[in-house]
């Protein structure tokens, strides 16, 4: 019973950290794509432009140049479909991003508790039986 249950614990284990690796992946992409670009053009840019820096490049422009130029994507989406759709991906992406966070944070908690589960049954094998009795 006590090795079925062992296994049964390892593998909620392991998939607890697969989902947690995976949300938190999906968190670092919708953090790149939403709030860093709404705040780089409409915080920093405007910013360091003000206290005399060169004019940068806008992330709007860095994405079109990355799709545009180096991935030549352009049989999928049009320069104008792009503009278009740039401000929906910064929004939704934001919102993503705010909600990865928080399921991350569930999902860390959850995986730590699945890992305790496991050394706590691990250490009562190791005592000698199930729940510490011969």
């Amino acid at each position: 019973m006590i090795p079925y249950e062992l296994k049964t614990r390892e593998q909620r284990y392991r998939s607890q950290w697969r989902a947690y690796a995976i949300i938190k992946r999906m968190r670092w992409i919708t953090l790149i794509l939403g709030p860093v670009p709404i705040l780089w053009d409409n915080v920093i840019g405007p910013l360091l432009t003000q206290l005399g820096a060169p004019e940068f490049v806008t992330m709007e422009d860095l994405a079109q140049a990355l799709i545009f130029e180096v991935l030549p994507l352009e049989k999928w989406v049009s320069r104008e479909t792009f503009e278009t759709i740039w401000p929906h991906l910064n929004n939704i992406c934001t919102a993503l991003f705010v909600i990865f966070l928080f399921w991350s944070i569930q999902k860390q908690r959850a995986a730590k508790a699945a890992a305790k589960g496991v050394a706590e049954l691990e250490g009562r094998m190791s005592m000698g039986g199930f729940g510490g009795v011969p």
